[in-house]
C-alpha cells in the first residue's frame, strides 16, 4: 500500500512520526503564559498563598468563566457538555478529522496550591493558541479541555468530568459521594440534568479523539532530586476508595467507665495505625509500592466531654500495582472488621470507587523522549503516583502525560511550587509533542 504523499516541508522524526519542519521555531509566548496562570491562581486565593476552589463552588465557576473567555479571546470554538467540562476547539486543516486533546483541570484541594490542574490548562491553552496565530499547517483539529471534579476533595470522588466523558461511571459509584455539609453528589448532578439513566450520553466518541496529552507538575520529588526538568510518564497509579463507619455508644465522660465503654473513636484509632502499618509493610515486600490514607474523619457527638458514639473514616488506598493495592485494601476491610467485632461496635464499610491502574499509551514515550533529546533537556521516564484525568481518557484513546518538577515534592499546600521556566519549558514540549501526534502517520 503506498503511503500518502508528503509536504516538503514534512520530515521523518526517528520515532517514525511525520512532523512540520519549523515547530521548533514556534515557541509559546512566556510572559502570556505565565499571566494567564497567576490570573487564575488569584481565583480562590486565600490565607498564606493558599487556593480553594472546590468543583461546583463559586470560585470554581469563576476559574470557568475565566477560561472560556480566554478560549474566546484566541479565537477557539467553545463547546461546554452537560456537566461543564470546557472544550476549546481550533478546527485545523480538517475539521472531519478526530481531534488531538490537551488540558487538565482547574478545580483544587482545600487549601491547595497554584499548579496543580491549571499548568495542564493554561499550558495547553498556550500551545494551542500559538500554533494558530503562526497558522501552522495541522492534519486534524486540536482541542484545549478543562475536565469538571479532577479533585476528590469536595465528594472523595476524583476524575469526574474525564470518567464520564470516558463513559466509565456506574451508578454505584456514586451513592455514597457526599461533601462534609450533606450534599450529595447524585442530587448536583441531578440538577444539571444528568440522572442515572442519561449518564452514558455524555461520553465521548472514540473515533472523533486522535489522543490526549496532559502537562502537569509532578507532585512528588524525584525530577528535582535528579536534576531532570522533564518527566515523561509510564502508568499512573490508582486508588481503591472507601469509607469505614463505626457505631458504638455516645456517653458522659466522665461518668463512663473505660471497661464500659462503646468508644467508636478508639476503634478507628486502631485501624488508622494499621493502615500505616499495613501499607508501609507490603510496600517492603517488593510487591508494588503502595500508599495508605484516611484523609477525613467525621466524629459524632464531637464534644469534649461526651464518649464518641460515630466515626467516619475517608480511606485511600493506591498503587501502580493492581494486585498489591487490592490486597492491602483487602486487609485493611478485613481488620476493620476485626475491630469491631472485638469492641463489640457495629462497623460499615462503604464502597466509593475501585479503579485500576493505567498504562499510557507506548507509542507516545519515544516520540516525547526525542523531542526533549533533540532541545537537550534532561528528562526522567516514570509512573505517577498521583491519579489524573489522563487515566479516564487512555481508556478511549491513546493518552501521554508531561510532568515538570515539583519543588521539594510538595503538592495539594499553598507550598506547591514549579520554577515559572519549568512550566514553559513543559508547554513547549506540550507544544512539539502535540503538532507531531497531530500530523502523524495513522
Amino acid at each position: 500500500e503506498e503511503s500518502p504523499p508528503r509536504s516538503p516541508f514534512s520530515k521523518v522524526s526517528k520515532a517514525g512520526n511525520i512532523f512540520i519542519a519549523g515547530t521548533m521555531n514556534i515557541t509559546i509566548d512566556k510572559e502570556r503564559l505565565l499571566h494567564d496562570l497567576n490570573a487564575v491562581s488569584r481565583i480562590g486565593l486565600g490565607d498564606h498563598g493558599s487556593v480553594t476552589r472546590l468543583v461546583f463552588s463559586i470560585k470554581e465557576l469563576r476559574s470557568r468563566q475565566l477560561l472560556i473567555h480566554l478560549m474566546t479571546q484566541a479565537g477557539l470554538k467553545v463547546h461546554i457538555d452537560r456537566i461543564g467540562n470546557i472544550f476549546g476547539r481550533w478546527n485545523g486543516g480538517n475539521p472531519k478529522a478526530p481531534a488531538v486533546l490537551a488540558g487538565s483541570h482547574l478545580d483544587t484541594v482545600v487549601q491547595g496550591g497554584k499548579f496543580d490542574g491549571p499548568v495542564g490548562v493554561i499550558g495547553a491553552l498556550e500551545a494551542v493558541r500559538s500554533l494558530k496565530e503562526n497558522k501552522l499547517p495541522l492534519s486534524c483539529p486540536l482541542e484545549v479541555v478543562c475536565f469538571v471534579g479532577e479533585e476528590s476533595s469536595r465528594f472523595g470522588f476524583s476524575t469526574l468530568g474525564s470518567s464520564l466523558v470516558a463513559g466509565v461511571v456506574h451508578i454505584k459509584d456514586l451513592a455514597n459521594a457526599v461533601d462534609a455539609h450533606g450534599t450529595k453528589l447524585e442530587d448536583i448532578l441531578s440538577s444539571m440534568g444528568i440522572y442515572r439513566d442519561n449518564l452514558a450520553s455524555l461520553k465521548r466518541d472514540p473515533a472523533s479523539v486522535k489522543a490526549y496529552l496532559e502537562l502537569h507538575i509532578e507532585q512528588g520529588p524525584i525530577l528535582e532530586a535528579k536534576n531532570k526538568r522533564i518527566g515523561i510518564v509510564t502508568s499512573i497509579a490508582a486508588p481503591t476508595r472507601f469509607k469505614v463507619v463505626y457505631t458504638g455508644q455516645a456517653d458522659h465522660s466522665g461518668t463512663t467507665p473505660m471497661e464500659m465503654r462503646k468508644d467508636a473513636l478508639v476503634a478507628a484509632a486502631h485501624l488508622i495505625a494499621y493502615i500505616e502499618e499495613a501499607s508501609s509493610e507490603y510496600s517492603q515486600m517488593d510487591k508494588g509500592r503502595v500508599v495508605g490514607t484516611v484523609g477525613a474523619m467525621k466524629i459524632e457527638p464531637g464534644v469534649i466531654n461526651a464518649v464518641p458514639g460515630k466515626a467516619e473514616l475517608s480511606v485511600d488506598i493506591r498503587s501502580i500495582s493492581a494486585g498489591a493495592k487490592e490486597r492491602v485494601a483487602r486487609l485493611v476491610m478485613d481488620r476493620a472488621q476485626e475491630i469491631a467485632h472485638l469492641r463489640e461496635i457495629a462497623v460499615e464499610i462503604l464502597p466509593i470507587r475501585d479503579e485500576t491502574p493505567v498504562p499510557l499509551d507506548e507509542g507516545l514515550l519515544p516520540l516525547i523522549k526525542e523531542i526533549c533529546e533533540e532541545k537537550g533537556v534532561a528528562y526522567e521516564v516514570m509512573p505517577s503516583g498521583a491519579g489524573h484525568d489522563a487515566m479516564q481518557m487512555a481508556k478511549i484513546t491513546r493518552a501521554g502525560m508531561i510532568f515538570v518538577p515539583s519543588k521539594r515534592g510538595i503538592s495539594h499546600n499553598p507550598m506547591e511550587w514549579t520554577d515559572p521556566e519549568d512550566i514553559c519549558l513543559g508547554a513547549q514540549i506540550l507544544l512539539e509533542t502535540i503538532v507531531r501526534v497531530a500530523n502523524e502517520k495513522t
